[in-house]
């Protein structure tokens, strides 16, 4: 599959703002600090918040990027499907004593 058939977001070359390009990026500089912690200390729980952060959008929007977008109103089968398996793996992420099998 070429990467040329792939529906990007569309950049119209318009330039930056001045003042929206110089603000602080407060939250991506957190997330990675927590990524860093989370790889550090072997938390497990971290990558199950954070997938649940990049998809609570993806039922607003109606698009989901999961090796190529998938819109909602074209697929709406394997949209959904996307969306529930992200959610479900966030869940075992956050609570592992209770998606295992074995309790243990």
């Amino acid at each position: 599959m070429a990467l040329k058939n792939i529906k990007w977001p569309k950049n119209n070359g318009d330039p930056v703002p001045p003042n929206r390009s110089s603000r602080f990026k407060w939250r991506t500089i957190v997330g990675l600090l927590l990524m860093y912690l989370a790889v550090a200390l072997n938390w497990q729980w971290i990558w199950g918040v954070f997938s649940l952060y990049w998809i609570i959008p993806d039922f607003f929007t109606g698009v989901t990027y999961f090796i190529e977008p998938v819109t909602r109103k074209e697929n709406p089968f394997l949209y959904w499907l996307i969306l529930i398996t992200w959610v479900a793996f966030s869940v075992a992420m956050i609570f592992p004593s209770v998606s295992s099998v074995t309790g243990q």
